[in-house]
């Protein structure tokens, strides 16, 4: 209870502290943070004012630029050399020269409404005007006379080289439009009239919509206030549509009107203003305004936002400011309380290193004990009192000590721990000791002794004596038995010899027929066997087996039917009443390996497919035991499968072996294949399948029978992208050519 209440005064008085100190901190830190704030907020309104200054100086030169444009256009048209030609009042025929020149002006410039050509006298002796359709020139009789109009009065008193531009005159359709008068002067320096152009300047000062600064609206005001261009703006009061800059804010219009250019911060926004006035000076030229207007709303958005972000940066760092008051606070209280957790951490320590399942001792640098836990005292059979101040020479034998010694002496001397094996005698014999040793240094970072922590592994080294006895025995039984795979797989590789040599590496040539096959082995030995052998002089023996399963059984059972098929085993053969041989039907051999080969005895079964080729006509009977069909190609290049047959061989007959007979033709071809063809797999487990061999073989169909063969290897392994085949690939094929040369 005591301890609480004194912990409570402690939190209270760090309370207290923390306030002393957190809040002058933060009174400081929000005037400075205010005054940052009105020096930024100054300094963006500088800026504002300089871009918008910018911006109104950009506007400015646009306007000038199409001013004069238009004013040179003028000067050019008055310079036109029909007109610098005459000498009194032009002619039809000038006048028609003259409206076919000036329609060319019309129809390459479209900001041109109108162009008129007046004289001396203040007559219009020929207009030209471009509305929306085509151009339509008008030469009045008799001419309008427009001498009492003031802007025609005042060009005409106009000397060489200068021109009249009218105020800008509001068209409902097109918008703002100038007239420019320019005096027309011929050779003799005489005065002939006046080349006026009205010049659609709504269409050209829309331009200026492309120099729009980022913020506020862009206006061109005429003499009297009215908005030529620009006038509606968000964040703002929307103009209405008749209502003018004057009307709207008519102070500003007073300073507008009267000073060149300027710039005033108002209840409405920031007003920038310049003056434009036509590039040649004249007397009572017009001028226009442009007004660049950045509402206020805007003014305050791009100057409050730094005080949100200082806003944001202020809470911030008081949040900071905050915790490390609290920390220098609490600092007090954490030390009184890192003080008792010493001493308890002190405590533990004490009682591990004394009750800990390993030996701990202290030794100084002179090798006296200065430390030894209770294990030290139960194996040594020593007090740790008696243990205090004696060395390594006083407790063991001279041997022992001196290894101990020299493993101290190399822990004092190095930088991190030592571990070693000790031999340590007892009562029960000599026990061994992983000892980790380290150095002991004082603040100073002085060496002034050696801890030492021993760990009894007598057990440990025992087992792993043991372990590694029986390791030994383990490594060796692992060699007999890898030199009992080795003979395995030599005896393997042997039997994979002795099967391929079954195969027909010559096959019979014969005039009647053409014979090729193609066999590729996989990595184990299989059960694929085919052959192709006369029966007397008449008939050809074709078969192809495939015994089910790997391995030598597989390849044992292989080499057993192949000698059961052999003309000289009497299986296949039968002498008739004259004794010559006769070769017996399909169905009849497939009925013999049947009863030679039950599954009770072999446990093993395979598929076959037996065919009898007579040579003379190509009647060809045949049989197949669960055999894939082969595939019967016909010279014009129908295909049909030779499905006639039964089960596999050595079930004892459940279905009778049926045998077929068809008739080969000249051309026709004959392909035996094992399912080790179509059963072949891609990446992702599809199958080659029995419709692709037949898509492959109807591709091949012109080509000899040994090419079809070597060109279907390559597709099976473009299928599988040449991934190693599970089982043997057996193909063979026979092309009948007929009974003989002349077939």
């Amino acid at each position: 209870m005591e301890t609480d209440t004194g912990l409570n005064r402690r939190l209270w008085a760090t309370l207290v502290r923390f306030l002393l100190l957190y809040l002058p901190v933060a009174l400081v830190l929000a005037l400075t943070t205010y005054l940052f704030y009105r020096i930024e907020a100054n300094n963006e309104r500088r800026l504002l004012r300089s871009e918008q200054y910018h911006q109104v100086q950009i506007q400015k030169e646009a306007v000038v630029a199409i001013l004069e444009g238009v004013v040179i256009d003028a000067l050019i048209q008055s310079k036109h050399n029909l007109l610098e030609g005459l000498h009194g009042a032009p002619n039809a025929q000038t006048l028609g020269v003259l409206a076919q020149e000036l329609a060319k002006v019309l129809e390459t410039t479209p900001m041109y409404r109108r162009i008129q050509f007046i004289d001396q006298h203040g007559r219009e002796l020929l207009r030209l005007e471009q509305e929306h359709g085509p151009i339509r020139v008008v030469k009045d009789q008799p001419p309008p006379d427009l001498s009492s109009e003031p802007w025609v009065a005042k060009s005409l008193k106009l000397p060489p080289g200068r021109v009249y531009v009218s105020p800008m005159e509001q068209d409902a359709v097109e918008g703002a439009i100038s007239r420019v008068a320019a005096p027309v002067w011929n050779r003799r320096d005489q005065r002939v009239g006046l080349v006026v152009m009205d010049y659609r300047a709504g269409r050209a000062i829309t331009k200026l919509a492309g120099l729009r600064p980022g913020q506020g609206v862009v206006l061109l005001l005429d003499q009297q206030g009215r908005i030529l261009l620009g006038g509606r703006y968000q964040g703002s009061p929307q103009l209405k549509a008749s209502e003018t800059f004057s009307q709207r804010w008519p102070r500003m219009w007073a300073q507008v009107a009267e000073q060149e250019q300027g710039q005033i911060f108002a209840p409405a926004g920031l007003f920038t203003w310049a003056t434009v006035a036509p590039p040649l000076p004249g007397q009572g030229h017009p001028w226009w305004k442009v007004v660049s207007l950045v509402p206020e709303a805007k003014v305050d958005a791009a100057v409050g936002i730094y005080l949100v972000q200082l806003t944001q940066l202020l809470t911030v760092v008081l949040f900071v400011a905050g915790l490390i008051c609290w920390f220098l606070a609490w600092t007090q209280v954490r030390h009184r309380l890192a003080q008792k957790a010493l001493a308890d951490s002190e405590q533990r320590l004490q009682d591990i290193m004394t009750f800990s399942p390993a030996v701990i001792y202290l030794k100084d640098r002179a090798g006296r004990y200065q430390f030894v836990n209770r294990l030290f005292e139960q194996l040594m059979g020593i007090k740790q009192e008696q243990a205090l101040g004696m060395t390594d020479q006083e407790l063991f034998s001279s041997h022992t000590a001196k290894a101990l010694h020299r493993h101290d002496h190399k822990a004092l001397v190095g930088k991190g721990p030592l571990h070693s094996e000790e031999q340590i005698p007892q009562e029960d014999g000599m026990h061994t000791y992983l000892s980790a040793k380290f150095p002991l240094r004082d603040p100073g970072g002085r060496v002034y002794g050696v801890c030492g922590i021993s760990t009894d592994v007598t057990e440990l080294k025992r087992t792993q004596a043991e372990l590694k006895r029986a390791k030994e025995k383990a490594e060796t039984a692992n060699r007999d038995l890898r030199d009992k795979q080795d003979r395995l797989d030599e005896d393997l590789l042997a039997a994979a010899g002795i099967q391929r040599t079954l195969l027909p590496y010559n096959l019979p040539r014969l005039p009647q027929v053409e014979l090729a096959w193609k066999f590729v082995p996989s990595e184990v030995i299989g059960g694929d066997l085919f052959h192709a052998q006369p029966l007397g002089p008449e008939h050809l023996c074709l078969y192809m087996l495939d015994v089910s399963g790997h391995g030598v059984p597989a390849s044992l059972m292989t080499v057993s039917v192949h000698e059961t098929l052999d003309p000289a085993s009497g299986h296949v053969t039968k002498d008739d009443v004259s004794g010559a041989p006769r070769a017996l039907p399909p169905g009849e051999v497939l009925g013999i390996l049947d009863r030679e080969y039950p599954l009770e005895r072999f446990g093993k079964s395979f598929s076959i497919v037996y065919m009898l080729l007579r040579l003379s006509d190509g009647e060809l009977f045949y049989s197949s035991a669960g055999h894939p069909p082969p595939i019967l190609l016909r010279a014009g290049g129908e295909m049909e499968e030779l499905t006639a047959g039964g089960t596999l061989i050595g079930l004892d007959g459940v279905v009778p072996f049926e045998e077929g007979r068809v008739v080969l033709r000249p051309g026709d071809k004959l392909i035996l294949y094992t399912d080790g063809v179509v059963e072949y797999r891609d990446r992702g487990g599809a199958m080659f399948g029995v419709e692709r061999l037949h898509r492959h073989v109807l591709q091949g169909a012109a080509l000899p029978v040994d090419e079809l063969m070597e060109s279907l290897w390559p597709k099976l392994m473009a299928f599988g992208h040449n991934r190693p085949i599970d089982d043997d690939v057996s193909i063979m094929g026979l092309e009948y050519r007929g009974h003989g040369p002349g077939s």
